[in-house]
């Protein structure tokens, strides 16, 4: 059975990555799903104001477990450009999200894949152009329902950035709505 790809932003990959190791390129599931994120992840990371804060994405065991980037033909990073160009040239007449973002969103249209992320301007894009979007909090869901992950990894990780306020009104609510009975 192929891969069932999800892209996970920067937001989320930085909120997860911590907890479930290794986060990315691990097939979980009867659907294999597997996580991915894209290079640009990696340039954003290399920011001081992102390393002093997450010191911990420096060291070797999360730089090697990002080195996995989704496989796309010519055909299909002509029309993820484009795509970009297209969302950027839109993005630049409303308020929106980065261009690490908005690339993002146009590899979820053109791969018609997930992407993870708990930006409410880039799900806004994203949904604006019927591309997929699943909150981290979904992901968890999936990740508990195939086994990946169990619900004490969950609390502790939601306890976690409750602690230090990253844990936004909307995970909150998501989190009510898919864990309310566990």
């Amino acid at each position: 059975m192929p891969q069932s790809k999800i892209l996970v932003d920067t937001n989320a990959y930085l909120r997860l990555a911590k907890t479930i190791r290794p986060l990315l390129f691990v097939p979980f599931g009867d659907n294999e799903y597997c996580l991915y994120i894209l290079p640009e992840l990696n340039g954003e990371l290399k920011t001081s104001k992102l390393q002093n804060k997450f010191n911990w994405v420096t060291e070797q065991e999360f730089v090697e477990n990002r080195v996995y980037f989704p496989k796309i033909s010519k055909a299909q990073k002509s029309s993820i450009k484009q795509t970009y160009d297209y969302l950027w040239d839109y993005v630049q007449d409303n308020p929106g999200p980065s261009q690490v973002d908005t690339l993002y969103v146009a590899y979820a249209i053109e791969l018609n894949i997930p992407v993870v992320t708990d930006d409410r301007d880039m799900a806004d894009l994203a949904l604006a152009f019927d591309a997929q979007v699943l909150s981290t909090v979904e992901l968890l869901k999936i990740m508990f329902d195939c086994g990946h992950v169990d619900m004490q990894a969950i609390k502790g990780l939601c306890e976690y950035l409750r602690y230090w306020a990253d844990f936004t009104p909307a995970m909150e609510a998501d989190y009510k709505r898919l864990f309310t009975d566990k």
